[in-house]
């Protein structure tokens, strides 16, 4: 009698069950570095191990880095993503984009950081370097100011964030938008990559914040160069890191600075 009276409080005052952010399933046990998510969610996310494509980073065939003149139009070295954009991560960022799901904030973070890091490694080894690759600043893709407040935060932004993190470089906020442009998910890739163009420029404190990376640059090495990395959500035909990547080499060729640019996105479609 006692222990039936008593069991609807000890359910009341026992620890609850969490559930898996992911697919809202209660979890028994939450994934190593992942808390948030249910270890078969996890299992599932398509993480880029070995790209196939050294300049995109994509994990299966790529057409788009053959085409007649790309190689000479591209102004960026390389990009690397953390997943391939299957369905299951469409989903997730649909969450967290458009239906206000917020809580995926640190666990994409976490996983720009996993990949920031992979992606060092492997610059690091042969044939790309005979020495450590590493970055000298990080920043990101902006959103223009009506966007930014339809949505209330740049998820580039706090990508970013993560990644910066992982490389231990400072974050700089450079880049702003001169125009707005529509929606790339239902446009063409001619479309997408006419849409980027003149999309892009530096802001006003760009040269101080490009001058501040250079001093740090100079207590490590003499070299008149830095190694920028530029962030986004999805790679897709590669126009928005592009026409980005360009206005910040516009910029420090102004300047007289050597840079490099490199970008990082989250997803690879």
């Amino acid at each position: 009698m006692i222990e039936r009276i008593l069991a609807p409080l000890h359910a009341l005052l026992a620890p609850p069950i969490p559930t898996c952010l992911a697919c809202g399933k209660r979890m028994t046990k939450a994934a190593q570095g992942y808390p948030e998510i249910c270890r078969a969610c996890v299992a599932q996310i398509p993480w880029i191990i070995r790209p196939r494509c050294a300049v995109c980073g994509r994990s299966i065939g790529c057409p788009d880095c053959t085409r007649p003149g790309v190689a000479a139009s591209r102004h960026f070295a390389c990009n690397r993503s953390a997943v391939a954009y299957d369905p299951l991560m469409r989903e997730w960022l649909a969450q967290y984009k458009y239906r206000g799901r917020e809580a995926f904030t640190p666990i994409f973070q976490r996983m720009m950081g996993q990949a920031y890091k992979r992606m060092a490694s492997e610059l690091s080894g042969p044939p790309h370097a005979v020495s450590p690759w590493h970055i000298d600043a990080v920043t990101y893709v902006p959103l223009s100011p009506s966007r930014l407040r339809e949505r209330g935060f740049n998820q580039a932004e706090l990508l970013a964030i993560g990644a910066a993190a992982a490389a231990k470089a400072p974050l700089i906020d450079i880049l702003e938008r001169t125009r707005d442009t529509q929606k790339q998910s239902s446009k063409t890739r001619r479309e997408r990559l006419s849409d980027m163009k003149s999309a892009f420029q530096l802001q006003p404190h760009a040269a101080d914040v490009f001058q501040q990376i250079l001093s740090r640059r100079r207590t490590l090495s003499k070299k008149n160069e830095i190694k920028i990395l530029l962030i986004d959500d999805v790679y897709t035909t590669g126009s928005t890191l592009n026409y980005c990547s360009l206005a910040l080499l516009q910029a420090c060729t102004d300047l007289g600075i050597s840079a490099q640019m490199y970008s990082l996105t989250w997803a690879r479609s």
